[in-house]
């Protein structure tokens, strides 16, 4: 095939300010109430990462719907050379949407109030937005659309706040004789974060 696809422009959003290891616990809660969790040092000691950021605000209220993550980095794209009315083609990957339907990519359409176009939603635990960026290609290298914008977004805080790990809380008060058990309920909760990244892709005759 004598066409070549490129990446244009690269945006992100990350909502709120950057949270610390120490501060993690006040935004997503105690399980349990007041439990510290003994897993945490240990996740964190090892994955080396030290600022998360949480769609949350420290109440626990959310502040952002992964829609609205989306369609925010969407808008870094955005400048006089290429606008809303410019998009061919949304591919939307995400393991967190807001709901089962419509699909990720059609609510984030629906918030960006763009004109009609194809969107196509990809789910499924951390090959979403490849698949997103994957159709995207095949799409712009057939020549079916001229360009393509795909996403990934993730809200997991929704799904590691300390009210979602109740029945957990009666387990945790046995992390002295069964450390493991604490480990494997607790691992998710300090691994992982809010945000969305989005690419553009463009074709050019020439490879």
């Amino acid at each position: 095939m004598d066409k070549a696809v490129y990446i244009n422009h690269i945006a992100k959003y990350f909502p709120g300010e950057p949270v610390s290891n120490d501060e993690m616990e006040g935004y997503l809660g105690f399980v349990g109430g007041d439990i510290k969790s003994k897993a945490k040092p240990i996740i964190l000691k090892n994955n080396k990462i030290t600022t998360r950021y949480y769609a949350l605000d420290k109440n626990g209220k959310s502040t952002h719907s992964n829609t609205e993550l989306t369609v925010e980095a969407i808008k870094g794209l955005i400048n006089e050379d290429f606008t809303l009315e410019d998009i061919e083609l949304l591919t939307c990957g995400t393991t967190t949407p807001d709901q089962l339907l419509p699909g990720h990519a059609n609510m984030v359409h629906g918030a960006m109030k763009a004109k009609p176009i194809e969107a196509i939603s990809f789910s499924g635990s951390c090959c979403a937005a490849v698949n997103a960026l994957k159709y995207a290609y095949m799409s712009v290298l057939t020549g079916y659309t001229n360009n393509a914008v795909a996403t990934g977004s993730e809200k997991f805080s929704q799904w590691m706040i300390a009210n979602n790990f109740s029945e957990e809380a009666i387990k945790i008060k046995n992390v002295e004789g069964s450390p493991i058990l604490a480990f494997e309920k607790d691992f998710l909760r300090w691994m992982l974060s809010d945000g969305a990244s989005i690419l553009e892709r463009k074709y050019s005759d020439e490879i």
